[in-house]
């Protein structure tokens, strides 16, 4: 028996010497006082005793990798199956699918069946370790039960067996049973594509690859650099390893992609026929210019200050465009350009490898450029922020929602679609004003009304839609607009626009759009798509002529993720009240000389710039002379990088008196420089990058005499793409002048591992992993030894069967409150007390005051004021008597000298002193 609060048991002595002192009676009410008394504190200690027969707890913990045969989904689902119609009562069953990372398919469950695989998983990776961690976090402490692993064995990331002993801690094992392919009859792999670390360019190197056959055969040799053929043909291969030597010679800085081909027929395992590597040609640090204008004002001005300018149009950005580059500089790009994998790119080369970044004004920048809600929002100096008072006119806008079955997939962190979408839309009708309408609906085959037009000033539910649920079949795509019709013009503001979201693969029933789109536009409405997809999707045409004849802007998310900042973008593009497209003065601020020396009078007027608001620590060297006195030129350091914010435009129509001024090119090339200081190296230190398999290794060597760090330095791991957020690592130290620090790459493609030291960041050689660690030559039954080493751990077992599983699992110990049943005890001898002393305990004698008779036949109580007198009954009835038996012989008087003091054995309740007047009254 366990107790919640056992200092409860202190509360026995006081309240038992009160009981003793002041309710203390003869006889069976005291025993039922103080058992009542126990009673009650034993309550409060919240006393619980345990039960072993409160079921067991099974999760089967299934691999989804991409290793694994195409059907596991189909046989796990009947395992389980099979598992869960063998529970009894009390018996829980939970499922956990994992690939790089592992997610909580079914919570821990008593009732129902499974219903198939829903989550989204990455599958070029096998975290075995995680899934055996959240089956721990999964299974209450208070429980106990098994794991049953359904895998190959081939697993990457850390070592399982030290999640199978923490799960063995609690006493719970882990059973298997292995899903494998079957071993192939011919595999060949390019296990390595070996290449320096770095070159000079036009440096000749020579470099190798290493493939691996299973037996001799021909095939197909094929080596691309940067897309670009340079070797084909055939190759015979020998049993184990082959080695292929080959050599190049590149002429332009910046970052060689090699990949290496293999084609042979009968190849049990095509995924690992390829191999990569990637090769750092040192060269000059160089500014990446992104533009609409090749041949430009900003173009110019930076390729004439002797600065190694690679200017190109805007592109979707990854890690590897921005190896060897110093600086970036957009000039009036749209984020949507870039892409959110892009985005997420760029923000990790300012934030974390000391990159630089210029972002300069215009329609198509800042907050109407889609940055706002972006990755790159943090990083600037200024803030996005839209507010009230720079409102030129209050807008009305009704929101058209796809609530289509396709709404209800879920993306890489857990969320629907549909959540996500909700997401955007929050944040757009938080950037309104009280003066401006809304309304929200969700369509499918019809229309659902989240709330009908009103002001903003009444109240928006921002629940109702942050809870937006995903219906069926697709959305009709001529019911949302006649529905958004219907709301828009109810309307009487000045500005009115219908914003659409729909999935571009899944619109259907157009109906008579062009006249409802015709309608509109003839009442000045406008109308603008958000399309989930790309462009090449199946209904994008649609959707690109709804907005055109809609006379708005149509946008296309590849990533849903990307939602929430094009519904922003969208929004203050409406409200246009985020650029200024009226000419404006200029005057230097105090930390223009930051830039150099650059002139602070005589400065010339903008046509219009973005209106930004400066952030808190930043610095500002230029600013407006209206009533905003808005920045044009701000920058900061942030993290490793610096940037630097120009709202004006460079080129353009709102560029104004600043295409005629003299010292414009003398203040782009400041800003860019200025940029560029933050990523100077540190000393001599030497920083390198090796792969080992799919482990990666990075060491910093510092010069024998230099200071050492007064933190120590952490590796940060970037991924190429993008698409993952970045890893730290700490390093540590191998020897007296160097650190190192090692961690598993989880899935295929380029990594950029940076070295922080402090704020500075040196960059070391990125990696490659061509596949997924899993596809590494190796045999089913490498993976099944792993398999056994975790059972082991535990003592689990393999499970050809589920039959008797729950039987095997040792049974959870249950807790059993008994503080309701103490509590219902009590009560009932609190009526028990009641009862016997009402009806069976003989009540006590009240006893008379002692009392002194008078000659006149009557008492006087003792103690009592002078002068009242009671009558004795003797006197009494002798009143009531006829005088003959007055003369009779006298009775004797009774003698009260030995009567017992009044008080003595304790105070009489109310109920008995009543007693005691009703006796007195019936000798009367």
């Amino acid at each position: 028996m366990t107790f919640a609060l056992p200092q409860a048991w202190m509360l026995l002595i006081p309240l038992g010497l009160f009981l003793w002192k002041y309710g203390r009676r003869p006889g069976p009410p005291m025993w039922l006082r103080a058992t009542l008394l126990v009673l009650v504190v034993g309550a409060l200690s919240g006393p619980s005793c345990r039960r072993e027969d409160t079921g067991s707890d099974v999760v089967v913990v299934v691999d989804r990798s991409a290793s694994m045969p195409r059907d596991v989904d189909r046989t796990a689902q009947e395992l389980v199956s099979h598992l869960e119609s063998q529970r009894r009562p009390g018996d829980r069953v939970g499922v956990i699918t994992f690939g790089r990372e592992a997610r909580v398919e079914q919570p821990l469950s008593s009732a129902g069946a499974f219903g198939g695989f829903s989550r989204p998983i990455d599958s070029e990776a096998s975290d075995l370790s995680a899934a055996l961690d959240a089956a721990n976090v999964l299974i209450p402490q208070e429980r106990t039960g098994r794991v049953l692993v359904l895998s190959d064995g081939r697993a990457t990331g850390t070592d399982a067996r030290g999640a199978a002993r923490r799960l063995a801690a609690r006493g719970i094992a882990v059973d298997w049973r292995q899903l494998a392919r079957p071993e192939p009859a011919l595999d060949v792999a390019v296990v390595s594509l070996d290449v320096p670390t770095a070159v000079a360019t036009r440096e000749p190197f020579q470099f190798s690859a290493q493939v691996y056959a299973s037996a001799a055969v021909t095939g197909t040799v094929r080596l691309e650099r940067n897309g670009r053929v340079l070797v084909k043909g055939p190759f015979d291969f020998l049993p184990g390893p082959n080695v292929l030597p080959l050599r190049d010679l590149i002429e332009e800085p910046g970052l060689a992609r090699y990949q290496l081909t293999v084609e042979v027929p009968g190849d049990g395992v095509v995924e690992n026929d390829k191999g990569l590597a990637v090769l750092r040609v040192e060269g000059p640090g160089r500014v990446l210019l992104l533009t609409h204008q090749p041949k430009g004002t900003l173009a110019q001005a930076l390729q004439a200050t002797g600065l190694l300018v690679d200017v190109r149009a805007p592109f979707r950005l990854s890690l590897d465009d921005l190896d060897g580059v110093g600086s970036v500089v957009l000039e009036n790009v749209d984020a949507n350009l870039l892409g959110e994998p892009g985005l997420n790119a760029l923000a990790s080369y300012v934030e974390q490898a000391g990159g630089g970044l210029v972002m300069t004004g215009g329609r198509e920048s800042f907050g109407e450029g889609g940055y706002r809600r972006s990755p790159i929002e943090p990083l600037l100096p200024v803030s996005l922020e839209m507010r009230e008072e720079v409102r030129r006119a209050s807008i009305a806008i009704s929101i058209l929602m796809d609530c289509s079955c396709s709404m209800g997939a879920t993306v890489p962190d857990g969320r629907t679609k549909m959540e996500v979408a909700a997401e955007g839309v929050v944040a757009a009708l938080s950037l309104l004003n009280p003066q401006d309408e809304a309304s929200v609906h969700m369509v499918d085959t019809e229309t659902h009304e989240i709330f009908p037009l009103r002001s903003v000033q009444a109240g928006l539910p921002f629940d109702k839609v942050a809870q937006g649920f995903s219906g069926g079949g697709g959305i009709y795509v001529g019911e949302a607009l006649r529905s958004g019709r219907k709301q828009i013009l109810q309307s009487e503001k000045a500005t009115r626009h219908v914003l659409l979201f729909s999935d571009a693969a899944d619109s259907e029933e157009p109906d008579d759009f062009r006249r409802t789109l015709e309608e509109l536009q003839s009442k000045s409405v406008t109308v603008s798509v958000i399309g989930l997809g790309t462009p090449k999707d199946s209904d994008a045409k649609l959707l690109m002529e709804v907005a055109q004849r809609g006379g708005g802007r149509i946008y296309f998310a590849e990533d849903a993720m990307s939602l929430p900042r094009i519904f922003s973008q969208e929004t203050l593009a409406v409200a246009r009240a985020t650029f200024i497209d009226e000419p404006v003065s200029m005057e230097a601020a105090p930390d223009l000389p930051l830039l150099g020396r650059l002139p602070s009078e005589a400065l010339p007027q903008v046509g219009g710039y973005n209106l930004t608001y400066l952030r808190p620590q930043a610095n500002v060297a230029l600013r407006t002379l209206d009533t905003h006195a808005a920045p044009v030129l701000a920058m900061w350091p942030r993290g490793a990088g610096r940037t630097v914010a120009f709202t004006a435009e460079v080129d353009g129509p709102f560029t104004g008196e600043l295409r005629q001024w003299g010292s414009l090119r003398a203040t782009l090339e400041a800003m860019v420089r200025w940029t560029l200081a933050g990523s100077s190296p540190l000393g001599e230190a030497v920083v390198r990058s090796e792969r080992r398999g799919h482990l990666l290794r990075v060491t910093l060597d510092l010069p024998p005499e230099a200071p050492l760090p007064g933190t120590l330095p952490s590796m940060m791991l970037l991924a190429g793409d993008g698409k993952s957020e970045p890893v730290e690592v700490p390093m540590r130290w191998e020897d007296d002048d160097r650190l190192v620090a090692e961690l598993p790459l989880e899935g295929s493609g380029t990594w950029h591992p940076v070295v922080r030291v402090g704020t500075r960041a040196l960059r070391a050689p990125p990696v490659a992993l061509p596949y997924a660690p899993e596809f590494e030559p190796g045999s089913p039954k490498e993976g099944l030894a792993l398999l056994r080493a975790l059972a082991a751990v535990g003592g689990g077992v393999e499970r050809l069967s589920m039959t008797g599983l729950f039987a095997e699992a040792p049974e959870s110990e249950g807790q059993l409150a008994l503080a309701p049943w103490l509590i219902s005890l009590a009560m009932l001898v609190l009526l028990a007390e009641v009862a016997v002393r009402r009806f069976l305990s003989a009540p006590r004698q009240r006893v008379a005051p002692v009392a002194v008779a008078t000659s006149q036949g009557t008492t006087t109580p003792r103690g009592a004021a002078p002068g009242v007198t009671v009558p004795t009954p003797d006197s009494t009835r002798g009143a009531l008597e006829s005088p003959a038996s007055t003369s009779s012989t006298p009775e004797p008087k009774t003698d009260t000298s030995g009567a017992k003091p009044a008080g003595e054995g304790g105070v009489d309740s109310a109920l008995e002193a009543a007693r005691a007047r009703s006796r007195r009254r019936l000798d009367r």
